[in-house]
């Protein structure tokens, strides 16, 4: 079997933040997308900002992602069923003399959305060891936040 490449692509917020989401306490925060794609500085852990956990990054892509992802795959899939399938049916219904009909229902693709950050009330902090960006919701006195890439307190 050959393996496949399928691209897409993630529009930040109007500052070009993307939302991620921690995989231990389901807080919703954003990073910069530049940052976190950067092939300089490859990102391979990152700290939630509200509860301090580390994880893989690729655990602390949100739902919404993670399912319109699943969608686009599922997409390819039914796009070969059906080529596979359209040109079986031909093949066997072209042979005059052949005992065996094959008839098929193509199946429909899933309905995929625009992959798009709204703009949210987050506050931008910028982490004085890394020099990193993210967003999150703070309430001074009340909230302590993480650096989403080092794992150090911010201000």
């Amino acid at each position: 079997m050959s393996e496949v490449s399928i691209s897409f692509t993630i529009q930040g917020d109007s500052e070009g933040f993307v939302a991620l989401e921690c995989p231990f306490c389901e807080s919703e925060f954003k990073v910069n997308a530049g940052e976190f794609q950067s092939d300089d500085e490859p990102v391979t852990d990152l700290f939630c900002p509200y509860c301090g956990l580390t994880t893989d990054k690729d655990q602390f892509f949100t739902k919404e992602l993670v399912e319109q992802v699943e969608a686009i795959a599922t997409n390819y899939i039914y796009e070969q069923l059906n080529k596979s399938f359209g040109k079986m049916a031909k093949k066997i219904n072209s042979r005059s003399k052949s005992v065996i009909k094959m008839s098929y229902k193509p199946l429909k693709k899933m309905n995929v959305q625009e992959l798009k950050n709204k703009d949210t009330v987050e506050e931008i902090f910028v982490c004085s060891c890394c020099e990193k960006q993210e967003k999150v919701l703070f309430l001074s006195g009340v909230s302590k936040v993480y650096c989403t890439y080092c794992g150090v307190d911010l201000p």
